[in-house]
């Protein structure tokens, strides 16, 4: 594999502040700066001081559970051996729980965990774990149902798990049937092109689900089979022993929802007289906490003297709340600004890998981490990754293309087929069509005077011979591409592997067809980012073989 390693801004506005002008937002992020080794540092001193050690015991036996459940490999179980050592602190990065994986800035996010985690481990001189969060109670089924390939005609093709889910319904909590998996592989049989490991792929893929696993648990077996080299740590806060070390965070909230609400309603004010617009819409009259109710998730609401499940309709008073999450916190779940909060409380957060609206988000929850008394960590945007399988490789060469030719979306085909014979081609007719005005012109000098109507004549021939002029155009553009139709196709491919249907390849793609061209192992030599004074870096990889 080759790599190449380059700096460009993500588009987001508050993450490329963070990314290029750290010192500009830094009252935002508590000023934590993630390029500076004095901020890992104190935060380590800070995480070990107030994070118990019984807590720790319990997180390590409830993910001693779930690595065995998941297949956790060897090198996974010995990461989460180091995290139950009492110096030990975690980077923790994580992700909804996608078909397939989702797309391929899930892996990026692994990626650059394990690198970060490896040079602070050095740096600190101590235990520094990757830890991915599994998203599980993310209950929006529309981003999550579905995968998106590359096909045999190098078209970008949607994968649909055909499981109905029903609204609120969170991913932890529904089991997907054996026709719904087959279902979804059966299309990326028949979708993805023939290649060396294609049936090694699918087949890792299969062999990873069992009977009732939720779609969340299938994400993470097949995330464990394609980081078994790594010492990555999965966690799955849904787990209702992890559910129970989360409870006094749901409490507090609920609790002290006022002065959440306040120090929200200053955090969203801060980010606003900084130049930039929120990230997450404010939503002041929920909780940040959720209900759980039957396996799905109803925002839990202030209303009259307690709160309510919207859209269920349940209410009650604060104290029957809290009398229901002692007995089962598993009734419970975060919101996406309080999530980060229960994270901190729950692993020994060193510091976040996020991707750029995460970055941009994190000021927001700022306000939640301060309601209820902690600062917020350090936040590390994850390094973005292009992957050019051996395929792409190939065709790239043979038309003599390299990356930084194509950092941006571009029409190779009109740029390099159609434009052979479409530019020259409309310079002649254009000059030929001045020249017929020019002519048409000059009768109309000669014989004007003989009435409007000559005029009206003479602007009608000029109309008819331009439509056919461009219709022979036409046809002649698409003789030409019938000509060169095998070189149109290999360009499309390309555009299609880097942008899908004009988006980067990281936010579109999933990894199968780079799964099935590289097989397994060559997912263990993917490049990991670690150098915490190059924020965000765009990593190329050409996977050539």
């Amino acid at each position: 594999m080759k790599c190449t390693v380059y700096e460009a801004p993500t588009g987001n506005p508050l993450a490329d502040a963070h990314l290029f002008s750290f010192d500009r937002v830094r009252h935002l992020y508590d000023d934590q700066d993630p390029r500076d080794i004095a901020t890992y540092r104190a935060r380590t001193e800070e995480v070990l001081r107030t994070y118990a050690d019984d807590t720790r015991a319990s997180l390590v036996e409830a993910l001693r559970s779930f690595h065995a459940q998941i297949g956790a490999s060897a090198a996974q179980n010995r990461a989460l051996d180091r995290l139950a050592q009492p110096d030990a602190v975690a980077v923790v990065t994580g992700q909804q729980a996608g078909l397939f994986t989702g797309p391929i800035y899930s892996l990026a996010k692994a990626l650059t965990a394990i690198g970060v985690a490896r040079e602070l481990e050095r740096r600190l001189e101590r235990p520094v774990v990757p830890v991915f969060w599994i998203a599980s109670e993310d209950h929006d089924a529309e981003e999550v149902n579905h995968a998106h390939v590359v096909d045999r005609l190098g078209e970008v093709a949607r994968i649909q798990l055909p499981h109905r889910f029903e609204p609120h319904q969170m991913m932890y909590c529904e089991a997907l049937t054996a026709r719904d998996v087959r279902s979804a592989l059966n299309q990326a049989d028949e979708r993805l092109a023939e290649a060396s490991h294609k049936l090694e792929a699918l087949h890792a893929v299969w062999s990873a689900w069992r009977d009732g696993d939720s779609l969340a648990m299938w994400f993470a077996r097949i995330m464990a089979k394609l980081f078994a080299e790594h010492g990555l740590v999965f966690f799955d806060p849904c787990l209702p022993s992890i559910r129970r070390l989360a409870w006094p965070v749901f409490r507090r909230a609920l609790e002290d929802v006022e002065e959440v609400q306040r120090q929200l309603d200053e955090a969203y004010a801060e980010v606003e007289r900084a130049g930039f617009v929120p990230e997450v819409v404010r939503d002041p009259r929920h909780s940040t906490v959720f209900a759980v109710i039957d396996g799905k998730r109803f925002v839990l609401e202030t209303g009259g003297p307690g709160f309510v499940a919207r859209g269920h309709g349940e209410a009650g008073a604060l104290s029957e709340w809290l009398e229901r999450g002692d007995l089962d916190p598993t009734g419970f779940s975060a919101n996406v600004l309080l999530r980060p909060v229960v994270q901190d409380v729950v692993l020994p957060t060193l510091a976040y890998v996020g991707g750029p609206s995460e970055i941009a988000y994190y000021p927001l929850s700022r306000g939640v981490f301060h309601a209820h008394g902690r600062r917020m960590p350090p936040v590390i945007l994850r390094q973005r990754m292009r992957l050019v399988p051996p395929s792409v490789a190939r065709l790239m060469r043979k038309h003599e293309l390299s990356l930084d030719e194509l950092r941006h979306p571009c029409d190779l085909v009109a740029g390099r087929v159609i434009a052979d014979v479409a530019e020259p081609l409309q310079r002649e007719i254009d000059g030929w069509m001045e020249r017929v005005r020019a002519m048409l012109g000059n009768l109309e000098a000669s014989y004007g005077e003989a009435g409007p109507d000559v005029r009206a004549i003479l602007e009608r021939h000029v109309r008819t011979e331009e439509r056919a002029w461009r219709d022979l155009e036409r046809r002649v553009v698409r003789a030409w591409k019938r000509r060169r139709q095998d070189e149109i196709r290999q360009l499309r491919q390309i555009e299609r592997c880097l942008f899908p249907d004009g988006h980067p390849q990281e936010r579109r793609l999933c990894p199968l067809n780079f799964w099935s061209e590289i097989g397994t192992q060559g997912f263990a030599e993917l490049p990991t980012w670690s150098s915490i004074s190059q924020m965000g870096p765009v990593l190329d990889v050409v996977m050539d073989n």
